[in-house]
């Protein structure tokens, strides 16, 4: 997306070593853990995150509860958190629409 957030599908902990390689400096998972089975749960990236040097948080949302409030939380992590982030969901599409709203709202 920019030069300070890539948007991606789900990843695993087995990746967050290549992730920092590759030069991000933090990690945000915004899908909600046991969504679906076999999904890595947020305490498993807490682990590899934490090996790889990476920061991380988990701001789980689904598509239904996407609330001004999340947008705020979201906008706020996006301020606080080492740059480049790579942010993660499912497919994407919620963490591109989680972006778009904090944009659209002027809170990036």
């Amino acid at each position: 997306m920019t030069n300070d957030i890539t948007i991606y599908k789900q990843i695993y902990p087995s990746q967050c070593i290549k992730i920092a390689e590759l030069g991000y400096r933090s990690v945000l998972n915004i899908r909600p853990d046991a969504e679906v089975d076999m999904q890595p749960n947020s305490c498993d990236f807490t682990n590899a995150a934490e090996q790889a040097s990476l920061s991380y948080r988990h701001l789980p949302f689904d598509d239904e509860r996407l609330s001004m409030l999340t947008v705020e939380q979201f906008a706020a992590l996006y301020h606080a958190l080492p740059k480049p982030i790579l942010m993660f969901c499912g497919t994407g599409a919620r963490a591109k629409l989680l972006y778009q709203s904090a944009l659209m709202q002027g809170l990036l």
